[in-house]
């Protein structure tokens, strides 16, 4: 498994994956209806590959044998106090398999190692349980819980605030 950057050719086949996960992801993330066809994801990899070159934010593919599972992200990069947030979704099909958690280890290893960050934090959907466990794996602290966090479609969401240290990472 690995992780790297989207290329503008493969919007066919994130769309693709997003398009065939629309009703599992739309449980847990907002940004489902920002992709209703390959052009609006081809605009959505240029996007990220303008934040990635500003180091605004990182957004990568997580690959196995060349098949996009899913995505990870390293966003809300706050340079001066050395903090950001990770972010993750995968294919339902592939999940329940451990890829995600060994992605955002390896994520993790990076963000303190080759960033110099000090501070991570993964926001959760409150019931999201499964992506709740991914940072409680890592040892990632609950802090508490922000109230109505994010407006999913038509309701509000209240998130799981997690978060890590550099000196409590293993």
């Amino acid at each position: 498994m690995q992780f790297r950057q989207i290329q503008p050719q493969e919007a066919p086949e994130l769309f693709a994956l997003i398009d065939t996960n629309r009703d599992y992801l739309r449980q847990w993330l907002p940004w489902l209806d920002e992709h209703r066809s390959v052009e609006d994801t081809g605009r959505f990899i240029r996007n990220i590959t303008q934040h990635f070159e500003q180091q605004h934010a990182f957004h990568v593919g997580l690959y196995s044998d060349e098949q996009i599972l899913g995505m990870m992200s390293i966003h809300h990069l706050d340079w001066r106090n050395r903090k950001a947030a990770l972010g993750y979704w995968i294919g339902e099909a592939f999940q329940g398999e451990g890829r995600v958690t060994e992605a955002c280890k390896t994520l993790i290893n990076f963000c303190f190692d080759d960033l110099n960050l000090n501070r991570l934090e993964m926001h959760c959907a409150e019931h999201n349980i499964a992506s709740r466990k991914i940072p409680e794996r890592l040892g990632f602290e609950l802090e508490g819980v922000m109230r109505e966090a994010e407006w999913l479609y038509d309701h509000w969401v209240d998130h799981a605030l997690y978060a890590i240290l550099r000196k409590s990472f293993p």
